[in-house]
């Protein structure tokens, strides 16, 4: 699988994570979102996920 690109807010920049170091789970809503941990700081990051990323 492809990387999951996300913003690190502590870090104030774009973060590759491996998707097999994300966790996808839907909102209550249904919409497709990933959740990970930043590579250099280690905060939680959370991006919802567009139909073609799903």
């Amino acid at each position: 699988m492809a990387d999951i690109s996300f913003y690190c807010v502590k870090c104030r920049a774009k973060k590759s994570v491996p998707a097999e170091k994300t966790t996808k789970k839907p909102l209550k809503n249904g919409r497709p979102a990933a959740q990970a941990t930043c590579p250099d700081c280690g905060t939680g990051m959370f991006k919802i996920l567009s139909a073609k990323e799903a």
